[in-house]
């Protein structure tokens, strides 16, 4: 897809996740999704069983004569949420897109939400929504460390790939760093890609805590097929597996397989 290097696809025995999302964009706005609040619930029951539907909630903006703002709320479309027992787990669904969220405590693989992504192509094709825009997974990796190292730093050396980081050598006084977040874009056709890694210490003076991120969000726009839906997620996963491993070093390969 990249042309990232390829990895034999493995499921480690921890994770940094902090946020896994799997999104997609309809081709058409539909509503259809709401004669079909029943079958939705039964057809998620197992997984989500905390079940919500209510109108979208929307803000509208007018001027009056003396140029004063007048906001009003207003009512746009229905949503729908189901939510696993725990709150780990959320489906929401609107006229426009289905996103679901996992937590990294409830993602372990895409092979264990494989029938969960199978139930959501079943819901479209019972909503009639044969055709998407936009399909997306994003995977959010937060490392949180005592920031006791004089280098701080110093967490890049251990856990990234040394070619991703080797400009920071050049930066004068490298023990101050305190925030160094690299951005990425790229794409090929159809396919889009956004990579962010690096540090980040938070401002507050009384925290000790820093963070090491890795955040790769990749998606695919034009027209897809729902019978093409899990594998076109399938696909994205596998890339983003690939660039995740093309980030870190063996030092994190390690950690990951520690118990």
């Amino acid at each position: 897809m990249f042309g990232f290097p390829k990895v034999e696809y493995r499921i480690f025995k921890k994770n940094f996740l902090k946020t896994v999302v799997f999104q997609i964009n309809f081709e058409k706005p539909s509503d259809e999704f709401i004669d079909y609040s029943d079958q939705i619930k039964n057809l998620f029951l197992a997984d989500f069983p905390r079940f919500n539907s209510s109108k979208g909630k929307g803000f509208s903006i007018s001027f009056t004569n003396d140029k004063s703002p007048d906001f009003q709320e207003t009512e746009e479309g229905h949503n729908i949420e189901l939510r696993s027992q725990d709150g780990q787990s959320i489906i929401n669904i609107n006229q426009n897109s289905l996103t679901y969220t996992l937590t990294g405590k409830t993602y372990s693989s895409f092979s264990s939400i494989k029938s969960n992504l199978t139930k959501i192509s079943k819901l479209l094709s019972l909503c009639s929504i044969n055709q998407l825009n936009r399909v997306a997974v994003r995977k959010i990796n937060i490392v949180e460390f005592k920031n006791e190292d004089e280098n701080p730093s110093n967490i890049l050396d251990f856990m990234i790939n040394p070619n991703l980081i080797g400009n920071l050598n050049y930066i004068p006084n490298r023990e101050s760093i305190n925030h160094c977040i690299q951005s990425i874009n790229l794409r090929n056709n159809d396919n889009y890609l956004n990579i962010k890694y690096g540090l980040n210490i938070p401002p507050q003076l009384d925290s000790n805590i820093g963070q090491l991120i890795i955040d790769i969000d990749l998606y695919k726009v034009g027209s897809v097929e729902v019978e093409e839906l899990f594998s076109t997620f399938k696909d994205i996963n596998s890339e983003t597996f690939n660039i995740f491993n093309w980030v870190i070093n063996e030092n994190t390969i390690k950690i990951l397989n520690d118990e």
